[in-house]
């Protein structure tokens, strides 16, 4: 997060839960964003010989704890859970980022949503690119 940005709130990301729609909606949301991030030319290296279904089911259970629907959450961190794979630059970062929002949209999020859930992601920019 850049300096000076305004951390996130549980009750926005709370908010952000009701507007994907619940657990359900989530969970295919995460699924199609992975499949496109498996399939996509630039990142989908990363996921070669993975399983984006389990990875997105993962990243659900890391987001239900953030949204305030769970919790516990006792998997790893996003910087341990991307430390054994190749280098991830910020242009690998920028093109996951563009491919969630445009996820994000094609699912019906909301501007605000969208912003709110890329400002969330991006919390996390610098445990992750190197």
């Amino acid at each position: 997060m850049k300096s000076g940005a305004k951390k996130l709130s549980k009750k926005e990301l709370e908010g952000l839960f009701q507007e994907v729609g619940g657990e359900a909606r989530l969970r295919l949301l995460l699924r199609d964003f992975y499949a496109r991030m498996a399939s996509d030319v630039l990142v989908g290296f990363f996921f070669a010989g993975k399983d984006s279904e389990e990875i997105a089911e993962m990243q659900l259970s890391f987001l239900l704890r953030a949204m305030g629907q769970r919790t516990s959450y006792s998997g790893k961190s996003p910087a341990q859970a991307h430390r054994n794979l190749p280098p991830i630059l910020g242009g690998h970062f920028d093109r996951r980022l563009k491919l969630l929002e445009e996820t994000l949209r094609q699912h019906g999020l909301q501007e605000k949503g969208i912003q709110l859930w890329l400002r969330f992601e991006q919390s996390f920019r610098s445990g992750i690119v190197e």
